[in-house]
Order: C-alpha cells, then sequence, then structure tokens
C-alpha cells in the first residue's frame, strides 16, 4: 500500500495516510520542520479487514521512523 508519512529531520512519525493501489496519492500538509515522504509499505494491504489494516498502520507510527538516507521505513532504535 502507498503511505505518505508526515517526519520530522530525525525520521519520527507524526502521522500518515494510505492509498489503496489505484487511489489517488493522500495529500498531507506538513508544519514547519516537518516534511511529507510517500513510501510503499508492502506489509499492508488494503484487502484485510479495516481494524487488521489501522493496526498494521499504528504499528508503523510506533515502532518505525523514516530513514533521512533511504526514505524508506527504518526500525526505531531503543
Amino acid at each position: 500500500m502507498r503511505v505518505s508519512v508526515v517526519h520530522d529531520e530525525q525520521g519520527f512519525i507524526s502521522a500518515l495516510a494510505a492509498s489503496p493501489p489505484g487511489a489517488p496519492v493522500a495529500s498531507l500538509v506538513p508544519l514547519a520542520g516537518e516534511r511529507v515522504t510517500e513510501l510503499d509499505v508492502p506489509e499492508v494491504s488494503a484487502d484485510g479487514d479495516p481494524q487488521e489494516v489501522a493496526g498494521r498502520l499504528t504499528d508503523v507510527v510506533e515502532n518505525y521512523r523514516v530513514d533521512a538516507d533511504t526514505r524508506a521505513l527504518a526500525p526505531k532504535q531503543s
């Protein structure tokens, strides 16, 4: 699934919006000091139960950040 992610310079995610295949990509407006990155997150499928999709997206926000070098999701360091 295509995901638009709002994050700070360290890659910490403050918001995201998912777009199913074939749908327009969601547009988010970042605050000062934030940026928006569009990512493919194949682990999240639009075909599943809506609660399961929401749970997987919540997992992304809680456990991942955007790597500034690769512009991809990376696990948060503990």
